[in-house]
């Protein structure tokens, strides 16, 4: 089995379980932009506790760790997250849950069905959205890959890029100091 057969195992066994999600993060970033290496896929779960019991006998019989429902459900009221591992091949799924704030639920709302794999779609974030939470992982932690994620976005889909609604949330989430660094001339 390979990643990406985790990956696309992932997004089945999610709709199988008609549990609505978004992927997001560095795999949304290669849909969009270039590939690159990455051992993890990022994914937010609109997980309600009463399918989290489900959810951890389908996944835990599928060869994942599994965090124990107590956890999941602990996640879930302070709306944060929980990982997946698959024991085989040491893929790793980081599931966050959805937040509340405006914005979550604005990108959330705006996910769109896409190519995912050669063989598979999945719901993923937009292209804008991506940008938006990377800028906002840069301004945390630092790490440059964010912004050459981001470039490779502007410069593989720029044309599809809606610009208006990142210079919107940028200035609305005190972003502008990121954006400055990697927007388009």
């Amino acid at each position: 089995m390979t990643q990406q057969d985790v990956f696309e195992f992932v997004v089945r066994t999610l709709e199988e379980l008609d549990i609505p999600y978004m992927v997001c993060g560095s795999v949304a970033a290669m849909a969009y932009g270039e590939p690159r290496l990455t051992k993890d896929m990022d994914i937010v779960l609109a997980l309600l506790p009463d399918k989290i019991a489900g959810f951890h006998r389908r996944f835990s019989g599928a060869g994942f760790y599994c965090p124990p429902v107590e956890v999941m459900q602990e996640e879930f009221r302070r709306r944060g997250q929980f990982n997946l591992l698959h024991e085989e091949t040491g893929a790793k799924i980081d599931c966050i849950y959805l937040g509340m704030a405006e914005y979550d639920v604005e990108e959330f709302r705006r996910r769109e069905r896409v190519a995912f794999t050669e063989r598979t779609e999945a719901m993923m974030a937009r292209p804008e959205d991506v940008i938006i939470k990377k800028l906002d992982y840069h301004r945390m932690g630092g790490s440059e890959k964010h912004l050459a994620d981001i470039r490779s976005m502007l410069a593989v889909s720029g044309a599809e890029i809606d610009l208006d609604y990142i210079r919107r949330w940028v200035k609305e989430l005190g972003l502008e100091q990121q954006w400055n660094v990697v927007k388009p001339a």
